[in-house]
């Protein structure tokens, strides 16, 4: 019986925490499943563009994408702005899932950064971009 009592004073604790941190782990863990699709959707081959983050809200995807090893001046800085501007909605749009989401009423947002700290372009995608 000291046995049992043993076991469940171990087992209680590790339980209160299991279901204290194991929801947050699954979120996180859709939250990084979702990355990676939208890393396939929007830079499959590319292997200098990475999306570097992910939030989910109740209207908003918010994404963060970096392009990694570009020297930033400003005609390559519009350059690249403008052709962010010109692809990522197309390539959203052209999502069934996604052009779904925009449909009722919620958008995307992409923040567009070069070598990590360099902000380029924010895009908002709605449902009007895709019409």
């Amino acid at each position: 019986m000291k046995g049992l009592k043993l076991v469940l004073l171990f087992l209680l604790p590790v339980i209160i925490v299991g279901k204290e941190y194991f929801p947050r782990f699954m979120e996180n863990q859709q939250l990084e499943d979702l990355k990676e699709q939208f890393q396939s959707l929007l830079f499959d081959k590319d292997n200098k563009v990475k999306v570097t983050s992910i939030r989910m809200e109740e209207k908003v995807i918010a994404l963060k994408v970096n392009i990694s090893n570009v020297e930033i001046n400003e005609t390559n800085k519009e350059s690249i702005a403008q052709n962010s501007r010109e692809i990522l909605p197309e390539k959203i749009c052209n999502s069934v899932g996604l052009s779904e989401w925009l449909a009722n009423g919620k958008w995307i947002s992409i923040d567009v950064t070069a070598n990590g700290v360099k902000a380029i372009t924010n895009i908002r995608i709605t449902h009007e971009d895709c019409t």
